[in-house]
C-alpha cells in the first residue's frame, strides 16, 4: 500500500515539476516574444518617420531649389528688360533729329579739300555725306580754352543725334609735318574724344583762313556748303546754342 502511494506521489510530483517548468518556459519565451515585435514595430516606425522625414526634407529642399531658380530666372528677366528699355531709350535718344536750315543760310559754294586726320588717313569733303549736318570744330594745342572745352565735346560726340557729326580741325598740326601731333592726340585721349581730327592742310587753310581767333567753330551740310556765318572765337555752349536753331 504504501509503495503504491510512494509512487504515486512520486509520479504527481514529476508531473507537477514538469508543468512547473512549462510554465517557467512559457513565462520567460513570451516577454521575449512580445519585446521582439514591439522592439520590430518600433523600428518600423522609427525607419518609416525617417523616410517620411527625409521625403520632407528632399521636398522641401526642391522646393527651395525651383523657387531660387525662379527668383534667378525673374532677376535674369527683370535685369534684359531694364537692359532693353535702357538700349531703346539710348536709340531713341540718338535717333536722328530733323534739321531745318533756311536757303538763305546755305552757302553757295560747295567745300572741296583734301588733308589726312591726326592718323594720316586721307580724307576729304565726303566726311560731311552722311550727315544732314557737321558741326566742325577749329582748335589748337597751344589754346587753353580749347583743351578746358575738349571734354565737352567728347560727351557732345558720344550722344549726339545719327544724322550729325562732329570733326575737328587743328589748326598747328598741318599734313606731311608730325609737329605738335603727339601733343594733340593726347589733348583728345585725356579728354576721351573720339572724334575725327583733321590736319591743316592748303585746302583746309583756303577754308579757315578767316579765322583769327581759336576755339571757333561753323556748320556744314551733307553737301559740303557752309551754314550761316563762322562763329569766330566761339566756346561750346555757344556753338551747341547755334545747333539747337538748326535741330527741330
Amino acid at each position: 500500500m504504501w509503495n503504491k502511494l510512494k509512487t504515486v506521489i512520486i509520479t504527481v510530483l514529476s508531473t507537477l515539476g514538469v508543468l512547473f517548468i512549462i510554465c517557467l518556459i512559457i513565462f520567460f519565451n513570451i516577454p521575449d516574444d512580445e519585446d521582439d515585435v514591439v522592439g520590430t514595430e518600433i523600428q518600423e516606425v522609427q525607419e518609416t518617420d525617417e523616410d517620411q522625414e527625409a521625403q520632407e526634407v528632399q521636398e522641401t529642399e526642391e522646393t527651395w531649389a525651383a523657387d531660387e531658380d525662379q527668383d534667378v530666372q525673374e532677376t535674369q528677366e527683370t535685369a534684359q528688360l531694364q537692359e532693353d528699355e535702357e538700349e531703346a531709350s539710348a536709340e531713341d535718344q540718338n535717333a536722328g533729329t530733323a534739321v531745318s536750315i533756311p536757303d538763305s543760310q546755305i552757302a553757295g559754294k560747295q567745300l572741296k579739300f583734301k588733308t589726312k586726320t591726326l592718323d594720316k588717313k586721307s580724307v576729304d569733303q565726303s566726311v560731311f555725306s552722311d550727315y544732314d549736318i557737321t558741326v566742325v570744330h577749329v582748335w589748337g594745342t597751344f589754346c587753353g580754352p580749347c583743351i578746358a572745352e575738349m571734354g565737352d565735346y567728347a560727351r557732345f560726340y558720344e550722344s549726339k543725334p545719327d544724322n550729325v557729326n562732329l570733326v575737328g580741325i587743328v589748326c598747328d598740326v598741318y599734313d606731311g609735318i608730325d609737329t605738335n601731333a603727339d601733343e594733340a592726340n593726347e589733348i583728345l585721349d585725356e579728354a576721351g574724344a573720339k572724334f575725327m581730327n583733321l590736319r591743316t592742310s592748303d585746302s583746309i587753310y583756303d577754308i579757315t583762313d578767316d579765322i583769327e581767333l581759336i576755339p571757333s567753330s561753323f556748320f556744314v551740310d551733307r553737301d559740303g556748303h557752309i551754314i550761316g556765318e563762322m562763329l569766330i572765337g566761339a566756346h561750346f555752349d555757344a556753338t551747341m546754342s547755334k545747333l539747337e536753331e538748326y535741330l527741330k
